[in-house]
């Protein structure tokens, strides 16, 4: 399951919130659900390494290393002839060729860790607050198992079409998932950066993308402020399928690969994010051995134009652009991240003729004996074979 967005173009300026509507019914909040699992004895944690010190120390290690190179790819585009309006002739008209040059870094760097507080938890889900709460990875893991609920409550919501020249503050959306999980407690307005040279009427392109903010709030450090929702759903029918929520803008630096990010936060399934990151499935247990890349790589070299593998390469840099900014730092991001990184660049290596930036030259094979040494080996071997042991 992918998340879903709806695309508008709107004058994107941060609103200011106003006061929320007057709730309507009630249902079971995310912070309560985390606080009965607490004394839930059929619930078992999960085992898990601790977050912090995996992450630091993969990070430290890549810093130990020199400064990660610049890798040059060249990809060739092929444009079809243009058609002009002139007397047949002979002359077979010819595609045009042009060759762009990428360059692109052996490895992408990871940002200095950081953890989140209670006190940001709590400006998220107000049930978080108190001196009772488990540990942040407990609540993480609690999330985890109510993450694909919360994606398919987030994925059935649609969005009424708000005005096209301004960001409302507020938009009312109609619930299709009537299962017993929460609805959505923000809509994101996402989008990106202005371009320096833009002026400031200028309008771009926003995202509407229905989200429940805990999700957000319980991996991203680096997030704006967020208006804060009201304490209960603000249904505005009595059947509860329509509601309104606030929008919070979030400007990211790549806004096209905003859904890879929020899917996984839902999910955890990295599976489906490597999928989603590379041209075609790759092979089943690829993270685990990855003596299998090398082959896969060459089967996509094989496959792919030098500008497909191109555009999914752009893909995972854009993903890893928003991990950075966002502040994310679940260790099952980055090495799936790695993954996706180290299959396409050798695959683009191999489609440019230049296996060896990625894949290390085989070991020297021994030297190769001569006629001559050969032929005295087996003279001396047949001598000793026919010579009597006493």
């Amino acid at each position: 399951m992918v998340l879903q967005s709806k695309r508008v173009n709107l004058e994107n300026a941060p609103p200011s919130f106003g006061a929320a509507h007057p709730t309507h019914g009630s249902i079971k909040s995310i912070g309560s659900r985390i606080r009965s699992s607490i004394h839930d004895p059929a619930r078992r944690r999960r085992a898990r390494t601790a977050h912090s010190s995996k992450y630091a120390a993969d990070q430290t290690k890549r810093k130990s290393k020199a400064k990660a190179p610049q890798l040059r790819f060249d990809v060739t585009s092929v444009a079809p002839p243009q058609m002009a309006d002139v007397e047949m002739c002979d002359v077979e008209q010819q595609p045009a060729f042009s060759t762009t040059s990428y360059e692109v870094p052996r490895e992408l760097l990871r940002p200095t860790f950081q953890e989140i507080s209670y006190d940001t938890l709590s400006s998220f889900e107000p049930e978080l607050l108190g001196d009772d709460l488990p540990d942040i990875e407990y609540i993480r893991d609690v999330m985890e198992d109510l993450g694909p609920g919360l994606l398919r409550a987030a994925v059935t919501v649609v969005p009424d079409s708000p005005a096209k020249n301004a960001l409302p503050t507020e938009i009312a959306i109609t619930i299709n998932d009537h299962s017993d999980y929460p609805p959505p407690t923000h809509m994101l307005a996402v989008h990106g950066r202005a371009p320096k040279d833009a002026p400031l009427s200028a309008r771009r392109q926003v995202t509407l993308v229905p989200t429940h903010s805990l999700v957000l709030g319980l991996h991203c450090v680096r997030l704006p402020k967020f208006a804060a929702p009201p304490s209960a759903p603000a249904y505005t029918s009595e059947d509860r399928t329509q509601l309104t929520i606030p929008v919070q803008p979030l400007c990211i630096p790549a806004p096209a690969t905003y859904a890879f990010l929020a899917t996984f936060l839902y999910t955890k399934r990295t599976d489906i994010l490597l999928k989603a990151l590379l041209p075609c499935p790759p092979p089943p247990k690829l993270d685990d051995d990855r003596t299998l890349l090398p082959a896969f790589a060459g089967r996509l070299a094989a496959t792919y134009t030098g500008h497909a593998l191109m555009r999914h390469i752009q893909s995972v840099y854009g993903l890893w652009q928003n991990a950075c900014a966002l502040g994310v730092f679940v260790d099952e991001l980055w090495d799936t991240i790695d993954l996706a990184w180290e299959v396409l660049l050798t695959a683009m290596a191999i489609s440019n003729g230049k296996p060896h930036l990625m894949l290390k030259r085989p070991a020297t094979p021994p030297p190769v004996a001569s006629t001559s040494e050969v032929a005295a080996s087996t003279a001396d071997s047949e001598s000793r074979a026919s010579t009597p042991q006493p």
